[in-house]
C-alpha cells in the first residue's frame, strides 16, 4: 500500500506513552514508542539492526533502549551508543527515528 510519508499521523495518545516501550504498526512499519527521563516522546523503528529482534521487547536503561537479544543500546536518535561485546560498534548499527 502507498502512504503519504511527509505528513503527521497519530501514533498514540499522550497518556499511552510512558517509560515502558511498546509497539505500534504505522504505515505498515513496526515502531517502538517510549519516553525519556525528561518525558520527551521517542519513536524508533522496532527492529534491532543486528538480528532484527523487536526493540519493543527490550528495556530502558536511562534514556537508551536496550535490545533484549544482544544488549545493544540505542539513543533517541537511533544511534547505537553501547555495545556490550568486544570490538567496535559498527557505524551501520542505527535504527530509524
Amino acid at each position: 500500500m502507498s502512504y503519504l510519508r511527509n505528513a503527521w499521523y497519530v501514533a498514540a495518545s499522550a497518556r499511552e506513552i510512558g517509560r515502558t516501550p511498546f509497539r505500534r504498526v504505522l504505515l505498515d512499519e513496526p515502531v517502538v514508542l517510549f519516553r525519556t527521563l525528561s518525558n520527551a516522546p521517542v519513536a524508533l523503528f522496532d527492529r534491532c539492526p543486528h538480528r532484527m529482534a523487536p526493540l519493543s521487547r527490550g528495556l530502558l536503561v536511562g534514556d537508551t533502549l536496550q535490545c533484549g537479544y544482544h544488549g545493544l543500546r540505542f539513543d533517541r536518535a537511533g544511534t547505537c551508543v553501547h555495545n556490550p561485546h568486544p570490538g567496535p560498534t559498527p557505524s551501520a548499527a542505527r535504527v530509524k527515528s
